[in-house]
């Protein structure tokens, strides 16, 4: 049985992924890549696109790193974008993307 910090994250993700459905209008699901060698993010289903969930006690934290960390699972699928989902409460009104400038600059063009 998976640990309780493990089932918080899976519970995070199956919840990011079922708000990106509903406001994109994208088949979003999980990827079951996360900590394995050329991971390449949580979410999948918005092309080109890396998604990071975070669902962390440390909410500063998680908007520090975990932008950091999606950038190199971007590298690793070829992907034009990537971006972080950070879950502050339950919610979708309580969820928050997060992206450096540069990942911002790469939504935009």
């Amino acid at each position: 049985m998976a640990n309780p910090r493990k089932r918080k994250g899976d519970a995070a993700e199956r919840e990011a992924a079922a708000i990106l459905t509903e406001v994109t209008g994208f088949e979003c699901t999980r990827t079951l890549s996360a900590g394995i060698p050329g991971d390449i993010g949580d979410i999948h289903g918005i092309a080109d696109t890396v998604c990071q969930v975070a669902d962390w006690n440390d909410k500063s934290a998680a908007c520090l790193q975990k932008p950091r960390e999606v950038e190199q699972q971007r590298l690793n699928a070829k992907a034009k974008r990537a971006f972080t989902m950070v879950r502050f409460r339950g919610g979708k009104e309580n969820w928050r993307v997060v992206m450096t400038v540069e990942q911002f600059a790469r939504f935009i063009k």
